[in-house]
């Protein structure tokens, strides 16, 4: 643990016993219900005092990861990551079910989900020039853009995701028309597939970051917390049917992808 120079003496802070703890959690040497050691012990590990421990106890708690509790001591309450199936997610036998990709990692974790759990926002809007790329349109085309937040069983954000289909394709259809939950029984991809156009491959990019302002009040964290920056495209045959962009909550995904070696 790095330690700051303050008036001539080597003090830690409570940023870094926070971070110290943060990445113990994450990486699952404290599981869900155990405790994290007494702060005078920790304020004696790190010769700090027993507020700067306190202090860095409330900022877990702050990020959802602990419950100070009175007489009983700090509890770890930060459960394991959900299982981000990679492409497995979108199968087609998954959305045939009426498993739709966010509701693919849930059950992967033995997690219940609920249509609802997705909170949509759709509405047309001038294609952007990364949208317009993606889908081969003139800047400033109109498309179909479909915003969704998702929240986990305990009403949390996990990722927000917005998508942008090319309005001749799939306007008055469940992608357009549903306002609530899901767009069809799979999902968008259950839409498309009933279209002739379901994907048949996906590209995605990932990018590790820490949160703007406004994303971080979107995804209900503290500025602590990293997210995973995404971008889709999917394609039916090599021709781009949906481009997407989202943000996941980081420590609430492990990314597990399984794909074929090529020759």
């Amino acid at each position: 643990m790095m330690l700051r120079t303050e008036g001539g003496e080597m003090r830690v802070t409570p940023e870094e016993i926070a971070a110290f703890y943060r990445q113990a959690i994450w990486g699952g040497q404290y599981e869900t219900g155990s405790l994290l050691p007494r702060a005078v012990d920790v304020a004696e590990q790190f010769a700090a005092d027993r507020k700067t421990v306190l202090d860095a106890y409330r900022q877990l708690a702050e990020e959802g990861l602990v419950e100070v509790k009175r007489r009983a001591g700090t509890v770890v309450t930060y459960k394991a990551p959900m299982r981000w199936l990679g492409a497995e997610r979108y199968s087609r036998s998954r959305r045939a079910r009426g498993v739709p990709a966010f509701a693919a990692d849930r059950e992967a974790s033995g997690q219940p989900w609920r249509r609802t759990d997705q909170t949509p926002t759709v509405q047309r809007v001038a294609a952007s020039p990364d949208v317009a790329a993606a889908l081969s349109l003139p800047v400033g085309t109109e498309v179909i853009e479909r915003a969704r937040l998702v929240r986990d069983a305990d009403g949390r954000p996990t990722q927000s995701l917005t998508s942008w289909y090319r309005v001749s394709e799939v306007e008055n259809t469940a992608i357009e028309m549903t306002t609530v939950g899901t767009a069809g029984a799979g999902g968008g991809y259950s839409v498309l597939d009933d279209l002739g156009l379901g994907p048949t491959a996906v590209t995605e990019e990932l990018w590790p970051r820490m949160p703007l302002p406004g994303e971080a009040a979107l995804l209900e964290l503290p500025s602590s917390v990293p997210v995973i920056d995404f971008t889709r495209w999917a394609r039916h045959n090599d021709y781009v049917v949906e481009y997407a962009r989202g943000l996941y909550v980081g420590p609430r995904f492990r990314w597990t992808y399984t794909v074929p070696i090529p020759d």
